[in-house]
């Protein structure tokens, strides 16, 4: 089921399938990415309990071993919607006996897609009710690179940090992380399909509260903020797919990592009867 949310200028949708956005248009201009099959059949996912590729696809928690698809099981899960207002929508996830099947333990998401002036908030809420969790979350949206007229290039764009950074590059080969060193001095990463085709841009110890796509052929882009977050990746596929991906992430991870989820590098543990809560704004301009 879709919700539309509208305001005077732009107007998002929403699917209950895996809570995923599916439009936002600003002044006209699409900026989320059609789901072109031939290219990549998503649009904006979120991504739980689990981000990156797993070993054996599967995880374990305590010895006992669970078929898990990278990237989690929730993007595919239909979300119930909870309430809706002029200007937000709610859905909410709660285990049942098809969650269990990949993933054991009882849990909540609460995610909230609030529309504002040239922007969206996305927030999602994880509740671990009755017992301690083991999990990673990230947001997975894909943005059009014809916001700045149809096929305009991928190398026209940049990525712009709001600190100065130095980090290194994560991609996979194999699913496995190969690393490049100091890939990011500064505050500017000049995109190119030579790079992007070696895999995601995944960035460890992110400083920045913000970064924004752009280009030099165009007057559009998008900002999305880190929130709590300090990993972010940028990802395309290597078929020449209009659409980068940019997404903030709690931690990414590799099939290096062993399936136990309580020994897996970046996990949360939040315990019995908590919550935890992931706000961020993508902006458009």
């Amino acid at each position: 089921m879709l919700t539309v949310l509208k305001n005077q200028n732009s107007s998002l949708t929403i699917s209950t399938l895996g809570a995923e956005p599916q439009s936002y248009i600003l002044n006209g201009i699409e900026y989320i990415w059609s789901g072109d099959k031939a290219h990549w059949p998503r649009r904006a996912p979120l991504l739980f309990p689990v981000t990156g590729p797993l070993r054996e696809d599967s995880i374990a928690v305590n010895n006992v071993k669970y078929k898990m698809p990278g990237n989690g099981f929730a993007r595919d899960t239909e979300f119930e919607l909870i309430s809706v207002t002029e200007n937000s929508a709610t859905y909410k996830l709660t285990d049942n006996e098809s969650t269990r099947v990949f993933y054991p333990f009882s849990f909540s998401l609460t995610v909230t897609y609030t529309l504002k002036d040239q922007a969206y908030e996305a927030s999602c809420t994880v509740e671990a009710p009755s017992e301690d969790i083991y999990y990673t979350y990230g947001w997975h949206p894909a943005f059009s690179l014809d916001i700045n007229g149809k096929d305009c290039p991928l190398d026209s764009y940049s990525l712009s940090f709001s600190n100065n950074e130095r980090l290194d590059r994560r991609y996979q080969v194999n699913g496995i992380f190969n690393v490049e060193k100091d890939f990011l001095v500064g505050d500017t990463i000049n995109l190119s399909r030579k790079e992007t085709d070696k895999g995601p841009i995944a960035l460890w110890n992110v400083t920045s509260d913000e970064v924004t796509l752009t280009s030099s052929l165009g007057e559009h882009g998008v900002t999305a903020t880190l929130g709590s977050f300090n990993t972010f990746v940028a990802w395309t596929p290597n078929n020449n797919a209009q659409f980068l991906c940019l997404e903030p992430m709690y931690s990414f991870g590799d099939a290096s990592r062993p399936c136990e989820m309580s020994q897996m590098y970046g996990i949360t543990k939040l315990e019995k009867g908590k919550k935890a809560t992931y706000t961020n704004e993508f902006r458009f301009f």
